[in-house]
């Protein structure tokens, strides 16, 4: 029998969706990073909140209030930046899994002809074996009858 006709194309699938595999797992990892920063991010601004409640307490000069209140500005730019990070991270990480779902349905989709394909070979395989056996059968019948028709 031939080989299954579509084989390099399965092949070509499986090795795309595989590429597309890593890259859903990179797109994964920037956005775990971003939240990661997110909460880095988070944790000094609360740090920094408490830090100044305890000053507040003993009182501080207006100098060192504008430049709390110009710390806390940036630091609050900063999270803005890291949720819109974290925002275009999951959106790309979601684009790529779309993709790699599609891909994996194509090699689904290329695996089951391989497999009815295969099945069918193996159909094919039977039958001619059982058409060899049932001639060769019947060649071993009319031989033993030949000889004792003599």
């Amino acid at each position: 029998m031939k080989p299954f006709a579509l084989a390099r194309v399965l092949q070509l699938v499986e090795r795309k969706s595989e590429t597309q595999a890593r890259a859903v797992k990179l797109a994964h990892g920037v956005w775990l990073r971003a939240r990661g920063r997110q909460v880095q991010l988070k944790a000094l601004r609360d740090a920094h909140i408490a830090h100044l409640a305890l000053e507040l307490r003993g009182g501080v000069s207006a100098e060192q209030l504008q430049e709390n209140n110009r710390l806390q500005h940036a630091q609050a730019l900063e999270l803005q930046a890291a949720q819109t990070a974290i925002d275009d991270a999951h959106r790309e990480w979601q684009a790529r899994l779309a993709e790699w779902m599609l891909m994996d349905q194509r090699v689904k989709a290329f695996s089951m002809l391989e497999q009815r394909y295969l099945a069918q070979v193996a159909i094919q395989q039977k039958r001619l074996e059982q058409r060899e056996h049932d001639e060769l059968a019947e060649v071993t019948h009319r031989h033993e009858f030949e000889h004792r028709g003599r």
